[in-house]
């Protein structure tokens, strides 16, 4: 038996970095003791069955897992709201504590009853500063979420074929069967070292997400010290301001599960983008330097929480 278990599905995603990322500042902060990554499917049916103890602690990533309820003492949920679906809401009864990665998570989980906490969170530090930045590159990170807003800059870009290249990486299955000249589109698999190359060279990143249960393409694109563009909703603007990026109104939303999609308000992306596009290089890296010190300061702030919060429980 060990000390924590944590419980997350791998998608070579966001859910995979949220495990690793909780791991990684656990062990680096030695509140935790022994920690195990497990996949929901590693209960087998006779440990439900013989109710087998694995852990005093699990900590369920995204969505809580009623397999491994018998498995441990205490449990936590760190959820993602737009991912936790309503069908799921009479599992948090087996859930001691709801760890929030956003105030606005802390908020849809309060009105639920439910004890939270606020725990933030980070994202991997991508930043590699032998690479020369390129500011006048545009970058978005898609990947293998439909959330990402995606639609919206194809759009943009079919609409104005003189705009620079849009370098588009995005999951085959997910991605258009075509698209503009001025779109590179890259649908194969991205080996990490490449991508890294990307997120540092190119130096405006548009994330113009409608939902995100934290943002990581938008949290490492701030640690390459990037120029990010995103929409003024919760919980991008919990990461983003005035002062380290771009942020656009939506107009109008739709509920997804327990969050909320915010959706663009397309003639202001629009005449965002074209200001990022007219932005001199030095505006650009004033944004640059204010996006590092906020990652570095989210970074930091996270790894105190996961110290105090997970230390008082021992």
């Amino acid at each position: 038996m060990v000390d924590t278990i944590v419980i997350g599905k791998k998608n070579n995603f966001g859910l995979s970095r949220d495990s690793e990322l909780l791991v990684r500042a656990m062990q680096a902060g030695k509140v935790c003791g022994n920690i195990r990554k497990v996949h929901p499917r590693d209960r087998h049916f006779v440990d439900r069955l013989l109710h087998r103890r694995w852990a005093d602690t699990a900590v369920h990533i995204e969505r809580a897992f009623p397999a491994w309820f018998s498995a441990a003492r205490r449990h936590i949920l760190i959820p993602n709201q737009e991912r936790f679906p309503h069908r799921h809401l009479g599992r948090l009864k087996s859930i001691d504590l709801v760890l929030c990665k956003s105030r606005y998570a802390m908020a849809v989980f309060q009105k639920l009853g439910v004890a939270t906490e606020y725990l933030g969170f980070t994202s991997e530090d991508r930043l590699d500063s032998s690479i020369d930045k390129d500011w006048d590159g545009i970058f978005h990170l898609a990947g293998g979420s439909t959330l990402k807003g995606t639609e919206d800059l194809l759009a943009l870009w079919i609409r104005h074929p003189k705009w620079p290249v849009l370098h588009l990486v995005q999951k085959e299955a997910l991605a258009p069967k075509s698209v503009p000249p001025n779109v590179d589109l890259i649908t194969r698999h991205v080996p990490d070292g490449e991508l890294k190359e990307m997120q540092n060279r190119y130096g405006v990143h548009l994330c113009p997400s409608r939902g995100e249960g934290w943002g990581h393409h938008i949290v490492e694109g701030m640690s390459t010290g990037a120029l990010i563009l995103s929409i003024d909703a919760p919980p991008m603007n919990e990461h983003l301001n005035a002062s380290t990026g771009l942020l656009v109104p939506y107009s109008r939303i739709q509920s997804r599960h327990l969050g909320t999609c915010y959706f663009a308000d397309l003639a202001v992306l629009e005449a965002q983008i074209a200001g990022a596009l007219a932005m001199s290089v030095e505006e650009k890296a004033r944004f640059s330097r204010a996006a590092r010190l906020s990652f570095e300061r989210i970074d930091r702030e996270f790894h105190e929480r996961v110290n105090r919060i997970f230390g008082s429980l021992r």
